[in-house]
C-alpha cells in the first residue's frame, strides 16, 4: 500500500539558522514584519517559533503533526525490524501495525490508534516507511526451517577445514581451479513455469498455453569447474528402458539414461562418475581431481564411486547437510538461470508448433538452448567465488549470514525444546520479546 499526497506549494522553504535569526531580532526589539522581510521567513510561522522560544522550547524545523514514537523509538524499531528480517522472521505490515499499538499502550504513549482492531493505522505505517527509507515492503523467498536451522558456523567451518586440508595442505594450493569440481542435478518437466504477459488491464484472469497439468520429470545432471568448464550433462528419464532418439539436439557430449522414477540413485550415479573420468582424464593430470557434491546417499554411500575415485585420482568432498543454498557453485549462480531460460525456451517452442505439445523427445532439444545460454564462464565462476571456495575465503559468510541459525536455538519460556519447535514459534511469542527490546 502506497499513498501519495499532494505537494503544499512553497510550505517550508525556510532555513531553521534564518528563523533562529529572524526570532534573535524579535526578541531584541525588531517587529515582526521586518524580521520577516529580513531574514525571509514566513510571519505567521516566526510569531509561532517566538512564542515557543519565550516557553524554552529550541527553535526547529518540523513539518507536520509530531509522530506517535520518539526518534529514538523509530531508531530502535527500524533495527529490530532489520534483524527479524535476517533472522528470517520478518514481520509483514499489519503485524508492524499491532506490535506498535501494543508497545504504545504498554509504555502510556499517547496515540490516535483504533482501540477496537487494537492496530496502529495505515497513514502511521506509510509515514514510517518514508521517514526511514532503509526499509521497504517485499515478498520474502521461503526458507525452509532445516535450512535456516541447518546453516550455522561451526558445519562451515568445518567445510572449509577440509576445502583447505585438500587444496592448500600446506598453506599453498596445490590443486589448481581447473581441477575443483561440483555436480548437482536438477528436475525439468514438460510443465513450465509461465512468464509474465502483456494483457488487459483489469482483466479478472489471464491464461497462457502449456504443454499439459501435470508432465514427468527429466533429471539432468550438471557439472562445472573451478575455472569455467562445463562436463556435458546426463539426463535421466522416467522410463524403464532409454531410447537414443531422446538425445537428439542434446548438448554434445551428453549422455541419457532410464529409470522409472526418473530420479538418481546409486546406480545412475556410477555411470555418470564413469562419464566424468571419461571427460576430466582425472589419471593424466598431475594434481588429484576434487570433486564436490551434495550428501545425498546416491553420492555419498556408493562404494562403487567411492572406489573407483580412489583409483582414479579423484578427492570427494560432500557438503554439510542444508547448506546446499549456500555452498554449492550450481545452485548459486547457475540452475536459477538455467531454469529462467529453460522455461522461457519451452514457451517459445508451444509458439512455434501450434497445436503441439512438449513430450520426452523434445526436452533435450529445449534444455540444449536453454543451457547455451546459462552455461557460462561467467556463471561458473561466479558460482566458486559466492561459495568462498575459489578464491578460498573463510570470512566469505558474516554473522548476518548465520542470524538465522542463531534464532533457532533461543530456548522458549517453558524451557528449552528442539530447534523445530522454536523455528516454528508464533509471532504472538516473539511479539513480547519484541517489545522488551524498545
Amino acid at each position: 500500500m502506497v499513498r501519495h499526497y499532494k505537494s503544499k506549494g512553497e510550505r517550508g522553504q525556510w532555513s531553521e539558522d534564518a528563523m533562529r535569526a529572524a526570532v534573535t531580532a524579535v526578541q531584541n526589539g525588531m517587529s515582526l514584519k521586518r524580521a520577516t522581510i529580513q531574514h525571509a521567513v514566513p510571519r505567521t510561522t516566526l510569531r509561532r517559533k517566538v512564542r515557543l522560544s519565550q516557553l524554552g522550547q529550541p527553535v526547529t524545523k518540523s513539518l507536520g503533526h509530531q509522530t506517535v514514537l520518539s526518534a529514538m523509538h523509530e531508531a530502535q524499531l527500524v533495527s529490530l525490524l532489520l534483524d527479524l528480517e535476517s533472522k528470517l522472521f520478518g514481520l509483514t505490515v499489519a503485524d508492524l501495525r499491532r506490535l506498535v499499538f501494543r508497545f504504545c499502550e504498554a509504555n502510556h504513549i499517547p496515540h490516535p490508534f483504533n482501540m477496537e482492531s487494537k492496530m496502529a493505522g495505515e497513514d502511521w505505517a506509510c509515514g514510517f516507511l518514508k521517514r526511514n527509507p532503509t526499509l521497504s515492503v517485499r515478498k520474502p523467498e521461503g526458507t525452509s526451517i532445516f535450512r535456516a536451522a541447518g546453516f550455522n558456523r561451526e558445519k562451515v567451518n568445518r567445510f572449509y577445514d577440509v576445502v583447505e586440508s585438500v587444496v592448500f595442505p600446506d598453506g599453498i594450493q596445490t590443486v589448481p581451479d581447473g581441477n575443483i569440481f561440483n555436480v548437482d542435478e536438477s528436475g525439468y518437466t514438460i510443465c513450465h513455469k509461465p512468464q509474465k504477459i502483456v494483457a488487459k488491464k483489469g482483466k479478472r484472469a489471464v491464461g497462457t498455453l502449456l504443454s499439459a497439468e501435470r508432465g514427468k520429470t527429466v533429471t539432468a545432471v550438471c557439472c562445472i569447474s573451478g575455472e569455467g568448464s562445463f562436463v556435458p550433462p546426463m539426463f535421466i528419464y522416467p522410463r524403464v528402458r532409454m531410447r537414443p532418439e531422446f538425445l537428439d539436439k542434446a548438448p554434445n557430449g551428453a549422455v541419457g539414461a532410464a529409470n522409472p522414477s526418473g530420479w538418481i540413485n546409486e546406480e545412475l550415479f556410477s555411470k555418470w562418475f564413469d562419464h566424468f573420468l571419461s571427460w576430466s582424464q582425472p589419471t593424466h593430470r598431475p594434481q588429484p581431481v576434487v570433486l564436490i557434491m551434495d550428501g545425498h546417499g546416491s553420492h555419498t554411500k556408493n562404494l562403487d564411486v567411492i572406489t573407483k575415485a580412489r583409483e582414479n585420482n579423484v578427492i570427494l568432498i560432500a557438503l554439510p547437510s542444508h547448506c546446499t543454498h549456500k555452498l554449492q557453485p550450481l545452485d548459486i549462480a547457475f540452475f536459477k538461470s538455467m531454469n529462467t531460460y529453460y522455461d522461457q525456451e519451452v514457451q517459445a517452442w508451444l509458439r512455434r508448433h501450434p497445436g503441439r505439445v512438449v513430450t520426452e523427445l523434445q526436452i533435450a532439444e529445449i534444455f540444449s538452448a536453454a543451457y547455451g545460454k546459462a552455461a557460462t564462464v561467467q556463471n561458473a565462476c561466479n558460482g566458486f567465488r559466492k561459495a568462498g571456495i575459489i578464491p578460498f575465503r573463510r570470512d566469505m559468510f558474516t554473522d548476518e549470514d548465520f542470524a538465522a541459525s542463531a534464532i533457532t536455538d533461543v530456548p522458549l519460556e517453558t524451557g528449552k525444546v528442539s530447534k523445530c519447535h522454536v523455528g516454528r514459534a508464533k509471532l504472538s511469542y516473539l511479539l513480547p520479546l519484541v517489545m522488551k527490546h524498545m
